[in-house]
């Protein structure tokens, strides 16, 4: 596979196994399946239960969240000037289909378990379809590129720091780890939309600015209510105690600080002549296909398992 340099000024150039066209990544599309333990939902995690909700309130914003975002890229894709970036715009909107698919069977797991998974989804669904119906296409493309920035930072750490997840449940660990190396494949797909469509001027990064700053509020304010409902809910976290929160704070804001040491890279998104990939982690991208094999022969095994007992 040959090294590449994005189309940008000021980018890095990287390499990875995806496809490349005239210097864009194009993203593969993985039609993958996960059938993780339904009994070990609500302590799949090693740290323990609680931060297992808090990883499990994440997945609750991805059916929904990945509506959006397809929808918001969707609606520019028509009008993309570079059929390069249109065939990855469609390669985006394959590999958050997928990530929506799967992460709704995830969270029917946690419905099954008695956890108000369902319910929280559905607000964020209702939330999302009140600023879809009020915002404008520029409003729906500037929050997913705030959106999929947050994802691509945290999913980029997680990489970065295989310690973090490295020990948790096999099954819930690799859907986990699959869609953080997607979420790098795809990290400047939205990004190079708006830049496309929108423009790179004052006005443009006045908006993506404040989408920004109005994702960043709303999402982690919705993470930390859905999180507390969770952890209240499960009967895990009620055996574990409030030394459980512990863990997920020091996890977040100490160390290894899975929040703290991305606020550099958050504050990034605000120089006038940021892109994505001037933050390169394009190696991980290149763990994609073994990682893929490896989901593949666990789902025919979890599969066979499954038919047995049944």
């Amino acid at each position: 596979m040959t090294t590449t340099t994005a189309d940008h000024t000021g980018s890095t150039e990287h390499s990875s196994d995806s496809t490349e066209h005239g210097g864009m990544l194009i993203p593969e599309h993985r039609d993958l399946h996960f059938l993780p333990p339904r009994e070990r939902i609500e302590d799949w995690h090693k740290l323990g239960p609680h931060m297992t909700q808090f990883m499990n309130t994440l997945s609750i914003f991805f059916p929904p969240g990945e509506r959006l975002f397809i929808d918001a890229v969707r609606a520019f894709r028509d009008e993309i000037p570079d059929p390069d970036l249109r065939k990855a715009a469609s390669a985006f909107i394959s590999q958050e289909a997928m990530h929506s698919r799967e992460h709704a069977e995830y969270n029917r797991l946690m419905d099954e378990a008695g956890l108000p998974a369902g319910r929280l989804e559905r607000l964020v669904a209702k939330n999302l379809e009140w600023f879809k119906k009020h915002g404008s296409r520029k409003d729906l493309l500037a929050e997913t590129i705030a959106l999929e920035h947050f994802t691509a930072l945290m999913g980029g750490f997680m990489l970065d720091h295989p310690e973090i997840i490295e020990g948790s449940q096999e099954d819930y660990r690799r859907m986990w780890e699959w869609h953080a190396m997607e979420e790098v494949e795809h990290k400047a797909v939205c990004f190079d939309v708006w830049e496309k469509c929108v423009g790179r001027g004052p006005r443009a990064y006045l908006h993506r600015s404040v989408g920004m700053l109005r994702a960043t509020a709303l999402f982690w304010t919705n993470v930390t209510r859905f999180y507390l409902q969770m952890t209240a809910a499960s009967d895990a976290c009620r055996r574990e105690g409030w030394r459980g929160h512990l863990t997920v704070l020091n996890t977040l804001l100490g160390r290894p600080g899975l929040l703290r040491r991305q606020v550099p890279a958050w504050l990034e998104f605000f120089q006038y002549s940021f892109h994505p990939w001037q933050q390169d982690n394009s190696h991980h991208i290149r763990k994609l296909e073994e990682l893929a094999e490896e989901a593949e022969a666990a789902y025919r095994q979890a599969q066979a398992a499954d038919a047995t007992h049944h």
